[in-house]
């Protein structure tokens, strides 16, 4: 039940961000936010109990696997980690420059990453042991291998954004933002390093363990899509005030 409650209110919260800043699609400098947001959504979504018990059963009649459900919902984090990346390094240089330094740098390790994953997912207890919360699967060799790279992945790209964030900090205007942005991506660094400790040591795969990488994970989700909320609120602000 408290699990149920912590995901609902995190859907909630993202849910709330995306209709403030349902405008921004079309914004070139804040789609990379709001997709961020969305893919995270999606990402607890896809890998709550909910999803493992409804869709996961079809996706098994299909594939023969399980828990792909929860194999998208970490592609789904990939990706809106990236997005944070992209959000927080376009403010700080030259558009050329910047789409380089994204190719090299965050696009091809993360595009790389995801098929490895599949590898790893697909001959492992991953696809073979069926557990509503995907956190609950024993690991063998494969798994491991999974969230080693699953989670040093996202260490990566989220610490990658915390130093370009660091930078923006230091202009007075931008540093609100920042230290939240900043508090949402250390959470989502914690839930890693937790994850990964978990899975390799098999004493500390217990509900206590699984349940504490969602309270950060879902602190990541929550922390973001509020403060993108309130961010988007204090641009149109300005902008309905510069029009009068």
């Amino acid at each position: 039940m408290a699990l149920a409650s912590l995901i609902v209110i995190t859907l909630l919260c993202i849910a709330w961000s995306l209709w403030i800043r349902r405008v921004t699609w079309s914004c070139r400098w804040e789609v990379a936010a709001t997709l961020n947001i969305a893919l995270q959504g999606a990402a607890v979504l896809l890998m709550s109990p909910l999803a493992s018990q409804t869709l996961g059963p079809w996706l098994y009649s299909m594939t023969g696997k399980w828990n792909l459900e929860d194999y998208l919902g970490h592609d789904c984090y990939i990706v809106a980690a990236s997005a944070v990346v992209y959000n927080t390094v376009g403010r700080l240089e030259r558009d050329d420059a910047m789409q380089q330094r994204f190719r090299r740098h965050v696009e091809l390790p993360a595009t790389l990453c995801i098929p490895l994953l599949l590898a790893a997912f697909w001959l492992g207890n991953g696809a073979a042991i069926y557990r509503p919360d995907f956190f609950d699967v024993p690991t063998d060799l494969w798994l491991n291998l999974y969230w080693l790279m699953l989670c040093g992945m996202l260490i990566y790209l989220l610490g990658y954004g915390s130093r370009a964030l660091l930078i923006l900090r230091t202009d007075p205007r931008s540093r609100p933002i920042a230290n939240v942005y900043l508090f949402a991506s250390v959470m989502g660094i914690l839930a890693c390093l937790v994850r990964v400790i978990t899975a390799f040591v098999p004493a500390l795969q217990t509900v206590q363990g699984s349940t504490l990488v969602w309270i950060f994970a879902c602190a990541c989700g929550a922390g973001f899509a509020l403060t993108s909320a309130h961010s988007w609120r204090i641009k149109t602000k300005w902008f309905s005030n510069a029009a009068r």
